[in-house]
């Protein structure tokens, strides 16, 4: 398998298609899609990208790295001294040093404030 890198059109078209699929009702109540549904993402993908070679595997990769993503922005966005600027769909912070010492306490950045995350 080749690693994708995914451009922010990309990632932009991607997060479009899978809210298709939820409109479509390709979504299971636990939250997954059902079966079928990264094979669909692919191909969609495909199309919209001539020359992409998007796989499956890379579907499903992007979807769990969203959810992380999300997951960590959710977090930080939900401490007393970070916000959600609806505008910019980004983390906010007035104070960068605060922000340096959340980061050095957590084991990963997944998410950088001030970056537009896609909702």
């Amino acid at each position: 398998m080749d690693k994708h890198v995914w451009t922010d059109k990309e990632t932009e078209t991607f997060v479009s298609f899978m809210e298709e699929l939820v409109i479509e009702g390709k979504r299971a109540d636990a939250g997954q899609f059902r079966p079928g549904s990264f094979e669909k993402l692919a191909t969609k993908m495909n199309e919209k990208f001539l020359g992409g070679s998007f796989q499956i595997i890379h579907c499903k990769n992007k979807v769990k790295r969203i959810k992380e993503k999300y997951q960590f922005a959710s977090d930080i966005a939900s401490c007393s001294d970070f916000g959600w600027d609806d505008v910019k769909q980004c983390v906010v912070m007035d104070n960068k040093e605060i922000l340096a010492a959340y980061l050095k306490k957590q084991e990963q950045r997944l998410y950088t404030p001030g970056k537009p995350f896609p909702l």
